[in-house]
């Protein structure tokens, strides 16, 4: 998903420990964790919802043609 190279993970991590206290670190990350995990889910749910509804138009045809040959 996420495609970052061991050079561009160093510089973020550096530019992290500038920015952000090493104390806030943990709780920075956490917080982070959390959202992707959020997001993750979210994405998952919405790929559920289009095949549950692909699914729903696909039996509503079936029973269109099923009507159709009585």
């Amino acid at each position: 998903m996420l495609d970052i190279s061991f050079a561009e993970l160093i510089i973020i991590i550096l530019v992290l420990i500038i920015f952000v206290s090493p104390k806030n670190l943990p709780l920075l990350a956490r917080g982070v964790g959390k959202i992707i995990k959020k997001l993750k889910l979210f994405i998952y749910e919405i790929k559920q919802e289009f095949q549950r509804e692909t699914k729903f138009k696909q039996l509503k045809k079936i029973e269109k043609e099923i009507k159709n040959t009585k």
